[in-house]
């Protein structure tokens, strides 16, 4: 049975402010580890995040990181870093879907997002502080065609098995999801006080299933 997110404002909203303040410094993670120019604007943006300003932070930092990440890049645009951005993206926000349905909750009900249209409100939600991921993943395969090959796509897809940090362990994409579902399940259905688990981007590293 799938458990709805059924909290207080104030729980949700201090959720989101961990999610962004994570999405944010594994934006300016990204740039430092592509030895790219802007890693401490960017992280400047996750300082002294409130939820009057959250939104407009987030909105700032993207603009400034994906102006840093690919010059002239317009995130609206079908060219080939969108492509591959897209399809990354949908490979994990496909992966968090699941998880929080085997964890016991609905992909459609979130904590920020909150389209009557969308099915995976939560799993938007959630996604966030991974994009940075797919970003490293998808910069390594740029190519010059829209339509992504078998092989690209294969590629891309093994974003599940890079590596990131959780709580101090080094762990591939679909362990760090799977553990960001139970602490969540925790936090909602159990009422813990603990922070959401979140990922922290490192180099691209290749895990197959292991935890060190």
């Amino acid at each position: 049975m799938h458990a709805q997110i059924n909290t207080s404002q104030e729980k949700n909203m201090k959720l989101w402010l961990q999610i962004t303040k994570q999405k944010i410094m594994n934006q300016s993670r990204a740039l430092s580890i592509l030895g790219f120019p802007g890693a401490e604007i960017i992280a400047g943006f996750s300082t002294h995040l409130l939820p009057e300003n959250v939104d407009f932070n987030e909105s700032l930092s993207a603009k400034e990181y994906f102006s840093a990440f690919y010059e002239g890049l317009n995130r609206r645009s079908d060219d080939p870093i969108n492509s591959r951005l897209n399809y990354g993206y949908a490979v994990v926000r496909s992966y968090i879907a699941r998880s929080l349905s085997a964890t016991g909750f609905h992909p459609t009900f979130g904590i920020h997002h909150n389209s009557q249209l969308n099915a995976f409100n939560l799993a938007d939600d959630l996604i966030e502080p991974y994009r940075a991921i797919v970003d490293l993943v998808a910069h390594n395969n740029i190519g010059s065609n829209v339509i992504l090959n078998k092989n690209e796509r294969r590629e891309l897809a093994h974003v599940l098995h890079n590596a990131c940090i959780v709580s101090g362990t080094k762990v591939n994409v679909m362990t760090a999801i799977d553990m960001m579902c139970e602490s969540l399940k925790r936090i909602i259905l159990e009422k813990s006080e603990e922070d959401l688990l979140l990922p922290t981007i490192i180099p691209i590293e290749s895990m197959e299933g292991i935890t060190e």
